[in-house]
């Protein structure tokens, strides 16, 4: 089934709430590029705008692009992905340029492979990056973040303990498919 990643749309509403209650319902509260605040899709939409932008994206973050993974149907999200377009002190240890996420009954299908594919595509087309290349973390614990990241090029750097104790893997994947480490 071919995927792809598209911007959010009015036709995605239900989608989108069908999407984000599946992760509560899994107990997951954290879902990459989803602010927990924005509780209507009409205030998911405004932040979206505002978060692509240099001039209205908060203090302290910087601007990006979330990208809905789809199938060509396109009746239900089965993940999301966040493209930020440079990075900051705090991406630079614990956040990287890409952040993912896949609904819960959809993971183990391969999709975050081809999520993050699609997604290092898309920061080629919007040339994002450091000398062709982007990083993605991932917390230690989260070993198939890693198999995800490991099988789409990405060559570990370091590892770094963040305020919380958590330890963060950062991986530099090359854009072009060679290998920048």
């Amino acid at each position: 089934m071919p995927l792809h990643l598209i911007s959010p749309a009015l036709r995605h509403r239900r989608l989108w709430y069908r999407y984000r209650q599946e992760f509560f319902a899994a107990g997951e509260t954290h879902i990459p590029g989803m602010s927990a605040k924005a509780n209507t899709y009409a205030a998911f939409l405004r932040q979206r705008r505002r978060y692509a932008s240099e001039k209205t994206v908060p203090q302290h973050y910087v601007p990006d692009a979330l990208y809905f993974l789809m199938d060509d149907s396109e009746t239900k999200i089965l993940g999301a992905v966040n493209i930020r377009f440079y990075l900051n002190e705090n991406l630079l240890n614990r956040g990287g340029h890409i952040g993912y996420a896949v609904a819960p009954s959809e993971r183990r299908k391969g999709y975050a492979t081809e999520q993050l594919r699609l997604a290092l595509a898309k920061c080629s087309e919007l040339g994002v990056g450091e000398a062709n290349r982007v990083l993605v973390t991932c917390n230690k614990a989260n070993t198939a973040s890693a198999r995800t990241i490991q099988k789409t090029g990405g060559v570990l750097e370091d590892e770094r303990t963040d305020c919380n104790a958590m330890v963060i893997q950062r991986y530099w994947i090359a854009l072009d498919g060679g290998t920048h480490a």
